[in-house]
């Protein structure tokens, strides 16, 4: 995110960068004002009509590509290209805390080793300085062993933690991976299966960690070590979205779920064909037994269709779908029977179903909307959509 260059102002002289959040500040704001590096970095937060140090109060990126093609009398760019080419390199990679961490380097110019050879600990440790550290405070901190910083951590740690950390890739570097993070460290459960890796890529491992059962499936083992990152979690996003299927057409046709059988599976076309068969059993054979025991109509929709936007309203019309579309919507009958939920069939501007969900603040939003077998919708039937639906958010519809 850039702050808009009204809402922030560059003085030369002292190299400050002052910042007004909230409203204007003139209308009950607040300003943070960005010390210089001469001054050693750092964030100060104007309270009763003076400045008090506090790193906490303002994190919004100071170097970034974004930053960087900002025209150089932009406050935020100035403010940039005031700071030592060095210390914006070492803050380029960090996309959180990056005022904390200038603040580290003013103070202790020899931490920036640690950002290079240990990125992941050097972010990490910022976090235990609290809102306004002194030099004594980063320097204390950032000249104890390694194993002892991230024992202060997560309490306990040893050698295997640290190397676990160098093993990671495309970190995110976002404030909720500290917590997460602490959490993975220190469950030792979990760390036993993951760690000998020989390089851990952190999407996949955010994946393992949030969904146990995936790090467990046959299929998905090469892939937190993969050399491609983002085609692994592309890949297991895939598996995810078959086996959720497959769990909630289970429930329909009330089926034992097949864990044994999906978890012994070594690629995602095997969980894919029986996504598809059990897809095939809804759609063809288990018609009667489904309408037997939902009954006939589904909850109605709020939302108005059209023509080509055709809300399906029946158990039979929702199987038809399937049928006609040779995708799995016809298994969606237990979903959406909570009522929050509803399928549509749309024939324009190409044919496809969608998916509507009702949020918990009465808006809604569209699932997904997929094509003839699962494939992908045009960005010219995405809009129509979303302006068709915008219509009623608008409205500030209600529960």
């Amino acid at each position: 995110m850039i702050i808009d260059p009204e809402y922030c102002e560059f003085d030369p002289a002292t190299q400050r960068l002052t910042v007004f959040m909230g409203l204007a500040h003139d209308k009950g704001g607040f300003q943070v004002r960005l010390r210089s590096w001469s001054e050693g970095g750092g964030v100060e937060l104007k309270d009763g009509g003076r400045w008090k140090r506090n790193d906490d109060a303002f994190d919004y990126p100071i170097v970034s590509d974004t930053v960087c093609d900002l025209v150089p009398t932009h406050p935020l760019r100035a403010y940039h290209d005031a700071l030592p080419a060095d210390v914006t390199s070492v803050l380029s990679q960090f996309s959180s805390l990056q005022c904390r961490l200038l603040h580290v380097i003013g103070q202790f110019p020899e931490s920036a080793e640690m950002a290079e050879s240990a990125p992941i600990l050097f972010w990490l440790a910022s976090n235990m300085l609290g809102p306004a550290p002194s030099r004594t405070d980063v320097r204390r901190l950032y000249t104890r062993r390694r194993v002892s910083i991230l024992e202060m951590f997560t309490v306990s740690s040893s050698r295997s933690h640290l190397k676990f950390l160098s093993k990671i890739r495309e970190f995110s570097y976002l404030r909720e991976d500290v917590e997460l993070l602490r959490r993975m460290l220190i469950d030792d459960g979990f760390m036993k299966k993951v760690r000998h890796s020989r390089q851990i890529n952190w999407p996949v491992l955010k994946v393992f960690f949030k969904q146990r059962y995936v790090m467990d499936l046959a299929c998905a083992q090469g892939c937190l070590a993969a050399e491609n990152c983002r085609e692994a979690f592309r890949f297991l996003g895939k598996i995810c979205i078959y086996i959720s299927d497959i769990r909630m057409m289970c429930r329909t046709i009330d089926r034992e779920y097949p864990e044994k059988e999906i978890y012994a599976m070594k690629s995602a076309f095997q969980i894919k064909n029986l996504h598809d068969r059990i897809a095939e059993e809804i759609n063809r054979k288990e018609r009667a037994s489904i309408i037997a025991r939902y009954g006939e109509d589904l909850p109605p929709s709020p939302l108005k269709g059209t023509k080509d936007i055709k809300h399906i309203c029946t158990v039979e019309g929702l199987l038809d779908e399937g049928v006609e579309m040779k995708h799995c919507v016809g298994g969606y009958v237990d979903r959406v029977m909570d009522g929050d939920v509803f399928i549509y069939s749309v024939h324009a501007p190409e044919r496809a179903t969608m998916e509507v969900h009702r949020l918990l603040d009465g808006k809604f939003r569209i699932e997904q909307v997929k094509l003839y077998r699962n494939g992908k919708v045009s960005k010219e039937t995405w809009k129509f959509l979303h302006r068709w639906l915008s219509g009623f958010n608008s409205k500030k519809t209600g529960p």
